[in-house]
């Protein structure tokens, strides 16, 4: 491929990726400004369960019930834990909810024309990974996760607009005071949500657009015979899928369709595939960069990626 076309394929890739995941930031970005907004601190508290084991099961559950594609599970995770969710019910659904819900195990089925087995071993491998981050996090404080948000340009002047709120003298963080009670009344309650969706929207979509370029630039100058070479080989083939997995930042809507058609590979790899995506990929990184803490972002790109090169290893031995 010439220069040019390499070029031209890049630019493609980064507007694609970021096109597509886009709406799924910005939906995630709405669900976590209603978090913040209408859900108060005393609700969580009586209605989360206070054991670990309870913590993790309600984390791995709630992807069914609010299903969020990995473009836009961070920013909800930031709302629930500035909300009191525990970590680890929060950091188990950020990893586990963009591959157990509906939508994407319907597609896992379908892109393996009804092949249960890909289907349940990537939802087996994902929980057990979620869980073990989730217990890992027990143990960690609010402070010692999430990284304190930089005031974006220009956020000071939103207030002049005409969005300063009623109560705010009382509640100098708006709605985000955690208190339950609507300060603003219902037409400025909703500016309110839409200010702060767009503020965190803005806020992540830098962190995207960087993990786009990175996933472009990866997918239009590696050459395929790169992989074709690494096919053979069950460990190394899955180290090339889980590390192709990174870099190509593929939506886990549609992963599964990629990952099958790697027909060269076999299914360990192919699994490796789907199941580290969704948890780890560039654009996810850089997003995870924005949200949290050094460790904890440290914690969140060597976790997942032991746990599924082992997991898949043994997958592959036992039923492949």
């Amino acid at each position: 491929m010439t220069e040019p076309a390499q070029l031209d394929l890049f630019f493609s890739l980064v507007l694609a990726l970021f096109w597509e995941a886009a709406p799924f930031l910005l939906l995630g970005s709405l669900v976590g400004a209603v978090v913040e907004c209408y859900v108060s601190r005393e609700f969580l508290a009586r209605h989360l369960p206070q054991g670990q084991v309870g913590a993790v099961l309600l984390g791995l559950g709630a992807g069914m019930i609010l299903p969020t594609c990995e473009c836009g599970v961070v920013p909800v995770v930031r709302r629930l834990l500035d909300k009191g969710v525990t970590p680890t019910t929060a950091m188990t659904y950020m990893l586990a909810a963009p591959v157990i819900n509906p939508v994407v195990l319907i597609s896992t089925y379908v892109a393996f024309q009804g092949r249960l087995s890909m289907v349940l071993g990537r939802v087996a491998v994902v929980a057990i990974t979620a869980a073990v981050v989730g217990f890992y996090f027990s143990r960690r404080s609010l402070s010692e996760i999430v990284r304190p948000a930089a005031p974006l340009p220009g956020s000071a002047q939103i207030q002049p607009l005409g969005l300063m709120l009623p109560g705010e003298a009382a509640h100098p963080a708006g709605c985000a005071c955690g208190c339950g009670h609507d300060h603003t009344g219902g037409e400025k309650s909703i500016k309110h949500l839409l200010v702060r969706t767009a503020e965190e929207f803005m806020h992540m979509s830098m962190y995207l657009l960087a993990g786009a370029l990175a996933a472009g630039a990866s997918k239009a100058f590696l050459p395929v015979s790169v992989l074709t070479a690494l096919q053979d080989n069950l460990v190394v083939a899955v180290l090339a899928l889980m590390a192709l997995a990174v870099l190509l930042s593929v939506c886990s809507e549609a992963d599964a369709f990629v990952a099958a058609s790697f027909l060269g590979f076999p299914g360990a790899a192919q699994l490796a595939f789907i199941a580290l995506g969704p948890m780890l990929d560039l654009k996810l990184l850089a997003m995870f960069g924005g949200a949290f803490r050094r460790r904890v972002v440290l914690v969140l790109a060597v976790v997942p990626t032991v746990m599924v090169f082992a997991l898949s290893i043994v997958w592959g031995w036992l039923w492949w």
